[in-house]
């Protein structure tokens, strides 16, 4: 019964997130109070009911089913133990551990593929690999869509997005501008919110950078909504913080300074040095600010709360 009422919860989550009500999910392939009973684990539910489900969310069978899996799987872990290793550029943690990874003994493809991205990546970022290698490598790895897009492509795409910088129209980051403003494109699992937030901020930067401001604003926003529904709390800051420097040169200065505040509030309350000092630097130097004036701003943002 539990498993029941994890694949209706998790098609609950989707119908949630792309917008449809209990009713419009439901027409014609079941009564309101049977959906019910599959969230409570009362009912069973046949397969070909959750394809039903599943095209009607314009998601694959095949990618809900291996979402629904992956919470629970070894292999998806070890993976994710590597990418987490990757992002904070473990690479001595990468190297001893890919000797025991049989790649041949990866079932999943869609594990198969993040895989490989972890392990193109790390090849790049040790230079065993150049970046023309790593960008046609990772261009392999993207699979033809049919409407939605994974974790995986997400990530494949940003990589290749910082690969295109200098290239004038770069495809990458206008795929990824389109899912991130809309992301009924986009289908994860709960444990990918925190990276889905972190390359939010990844696309405006690229955005900022490429002087497409009224972008890269709207990526924030979007953003920023997408932090607070997850209760997401890592990244939250940079996303504020890219807001105010396109407000600011865009001379929206007042809404610069008030998304500021809230990039130094946030800054000071994590008790961490180095980020803290980070911002100040940037702060003073991207904002033409003192020392002073920053914990001034600072404080009067704790006067208004308060």
């Amino acid at each position: 019964m539990k498993i029941i009422q994890n694949i209706a919860t998790d098609i609950d989550t989707l119908r949630i997130n792309k917008g449809l009500t209990v009713s419009e999910l439901c027409f014609e392939i079941c009564d309101e109070s049977a959906y019910r009973k599959y969230k409570t684990g009362k009912r069973n539910i046949s397969i070909d009911k959750i394809n039903l489900f599943c095209n009607r969310l314009g998601i694959g069978l095949d990618e809900f089913l291996y979402n629904l899996v992956t919470k629970n799987s070894f292999e998806y872990e070890r993976i994710q133990n590597l990418y987490y290793a990757l992002q904070d550029k473990d690479f001595v943690y990468i190297k001893k551990s890919l000797p025991h990874i049989n790649v041949k003994e990866i079932s999943s493809e869609k594990n198969h593929i993040l895989f490989n991205f972890i392990l193109y990546s790390y090849q790049y970022e040790t230079k065993i690999i150049t970046k023309t290698e790593y960008y046609s490598m990772l261009s392999d790895l993207l699979p033809v869509h049919n409407g939605f897009y994974t974790f995986n492509d997400i990530l494949i795409l940003d990589k290749l997005a910082w690969l295109e910088i200098g290239i004038k129209e770069s495809k990458s980051l206008k795929d990824l501008q389109a899912i991130l403003l809309d992301t009924k494109k986009l289908y994860t699992i709960s444990d990918n919110h925190i990276t889905i937030a972190t390359i939010f901020a990844s696309v405006s930067n690229l955005l900022t950078k490429s002087k497409e401001s009224s972008y890269a604003m709207k990526i924030c926003e979007t953003g920023i909504n997408y932090c607070k529904k997850y209760s997401i709390t890592e990244n939250i800051h940079h996303l504020y913080y890219l807001l105010a420097y396109n407000q600011f040169r865009d001379n929206k200065k007042e809404n610069a300074m008030e998304n500021l505040s809230i990039v130094i509030s946030i800054v000071f309350s994590m008790q961490d040095k180095k980020e803290f000092m980070y911002f100040i630097s940037l702060i003073t130097k991207e904002f033409n600010m003192t020392k002073t004036m920053v914990y001034q701003m600072h404080q009067l943002s704790l006067e208004n709360y308060l």
